[in-house]
């Protein structure tokens, strides 16, 4: 390599510590120790370098977000710390007669070790096969048909990890189930019919374990299992089980979103169909003659499960909340309307409208403080989004119900929809900053710009505020960018240079949170009601089953916005 090339590439990089406003972006990290570039006879812009807290690479060739690389935790090198001091770098370039989807390597080696990074090109649809294998059993993230992550006995080695029962092993199922059901409704695969099934019966068993109509267990094991804790009970109907109790609101928000699916495009004749309308009415009828209360296995409502509007209107604990759980609970009774046909749930609407203003607390659904900027509330508040613009479609296409109904109905959703909108809208502002698949497609749907809300309108006159084809590009880069490593590696990015770090959210939140948002794969992997702009999460002693990748995959597939 000629050494005026050399010079000329420490020249530009090192001007991004004085000039960090340069067209090529601020370099990660200082106290650079070597660098390297390609020697393959194609082009090849990128360059390596090696630094005291891990190797980077920079493409002049790239976008602004995809510009620099970084590779700087366990994920990556071999350590446990964020020093590793790479002391040289050598970049493998492929050649002309490799395989086509063969990319390029690096070789570094550090004080603690050597380190490979091996790239290879992968279509989004091989990479979802890669997960969808985490499932062929035994699945190291489902026992007794649960999904959840696993934990490790021995730190980084996924091979000593194994499930253990989930607060949410009921909303974490449902969300798997949820990427099965749109992956059977684009592929009519009959194995994935078959996959999708056994999830489903699993949930059938959360609702029956407990003994109480409407009301599902958190999770289920076998009492032989652990001796009896806190809030894990015996399963008066079957014998040999036990179920955590205490089901908050996710986990109703999880079968509600799920149940309509498997109804709709899953079951293939009326018993099937019928299982899971069962499931649905249930749910909605134990809330609705329950005083908008879950109620559990003490006859108390659970800490969670909570829609009375004197609580939600009234009571400043729930403030924020208060626009989530409208929400929800006006997705939960129209949707068991568009199957059932009972004016009792329509009549609910109109109680909660008329008397208790849960149409105008749609509008702020999402509280907007720096403090109170939740994760998990988004993932619930998007869910509920979906099934809530679901059964407006349900009802307006429904054969069920008579003109009458749905004309009753259409009143409603007509007065419902502006409310909802702006709720949506003002949601949005700040998920799109995320760039997430996931809530992307469930505004692309909700805000009727894909393929079945464009041929069935629901009210003329909203014009939303984010297009879907960016939104389609942001979740493509976003699962681009997914890890194949499911461990949940410890991060140490609040040692880099080209992060501003959010002190009042740091704060507030009690852990080092970003302005910018990193890549995924320079974050510990995360659920979608994680933190998104965490830095330094992670511990290596736990790994995340793939559901999250696999529910927005199929989602952007079965919506026409990733095409084949």
């Amino acid at each position: 390599m000629p050494s005026g090339r050399l010079h000329w590439y420490f020249s530009r990089l090192a001007g991004q510590i004085s000039n960090p406003g340069s067209d090529i972006g601020r370099l990660p990290f200082a106290n650079i120790t070597t660098l390297s570039v390609s020697h393959s006879t194609s082009s090849d812009s990128r360059v390596w370098l090696g630094a005291l807290r891990g190797a980077m690479r920079f493409d002049s060739n790239a976008t602004d977000i995809d510009a620099w690389r970084v590779f700087n935790s366990a994920r990556y090198m071999p350590t446990r710390q964020s020093i590793v001091n790479v002391s040289s770098l050598a970049v493998l370039s492929r050649t002309r007669d490799a395989p086509s989807d063969l990319g390029s390597a690096a070789v570094v080696v550090t004080n603690r070790g050597l380190a490979i990074i091996r790239f290879e090109m992968w279509t989004l649809a091989q990479k979802a096969d890669y997960f969808q294998k985490f499932f062929d059993p035994p699945s190291r993230f489902v026992k007794y048909g649960l999904v959840c992550g696993c934990l490790m006995s021995s730190w980084g080695d996924i091979r000593t990890c194994v499930k253990k029962p989930c607060d949410s092993d009921g909303l974490w199922t449902t969300i798997y189930l949820g990427s099965q059901v749109f992956r059977y409704a684009v592929t009519h695969d009959v194995e994935a019919k078959k996959e999708a099934w056994t999830y489903f019966e699993t949930l059938e068993l959360l609702n029956k374990v407990t003994g109480i109509s409407g009301y599902p267990g958190r999770s289920v094991a076998n009492r032989s299992d652990f001796p009896p804790k806190p809030r894990w009970y015996p399963s008066p109907v079957y014998s040999d089980l036990q179920f955590y109790g205490d089901t908050s609101s996710d986990e109703i928000v999880g079968h509600q979103f799920v149940h309509p699916l498997v109804h709709d495009l899953l079951a293939e004749n009326d018993d099937e169909r019928q299982r899971a309308y069962i499931l649905i009415l249930n749910i909605t009828t134990h809330i609705l003659t329950h005083d908008w209360y879950l109620i559990g296995e003490n006859h108390n409502h659970t800490r969670w499960g909570i829609w009375n509007p004197l609580q939600i209107n009234n009571d400043s604990y729930y403030q924020e909340t208060r626009g989530l759980n409208s929400l929800q609970i006006f997705a939960f009774l129209l949707q068991t309307y568009a199957y059932s046909g009972d004016e009792r749930f329509l009549n609910a609407v109109n109680l909660l409208i008329q008397s208790y203003q849960y149409d105008i607390n749609l509008i702020n659904q999402k509280m907007i403080a720096v403090c109170d900027n939740s994760f998990s509330d988004d993932e619930l508040a998007y869910l509920s989004y979906f099934n809530l613009v679901y059964a407006f479609h349900t009802i307006t296409s429904s054969t069920r119900l008579s003109k009458e109904q749905r004309h009753r109905a259409q009143d409603l959703i007509d007065h419902l929809l502006p409310y909802m909108q702006i709720g949506l809208d003002l949601s949005h502002k700040y998920k799109i900053l995320e760039k997430t698949p996931f809530y992307n497609f469930i505004y692309c749907y909700a805000s009727e710009q894909v393929n079945v809300t464009r041929e069935a309108t629901l009210k003329k006159g909203f014009r939303a505020s984010f297009d879907c084809d960016s939104l389609s590009k942001d979740g493509v880069w976003f699962l681009r960018r997914w890890t194949l490593d499911p461990i949940e590696w410890q991060q140490f990015n609040s040692d880099r240079l080209d992060i501003q770090l959010n002190v009042p959210a740091s704060k507030c939140q009690n852990e080092i949170q970003s302005l910018q948002l990193l890549p995924p794969d320079e974050r510990s992997i995360a659920r979608w009601n994680s933190g998104m702009y965490d830095v330094d999460d992670g511990s290596g002693w736990e790994a995340l089953d793939p559901s999250s990748f696999l529910v927005s995959y199929w989602g952007m597939r079965y919506f026409n916005l990733l095409g084949a």
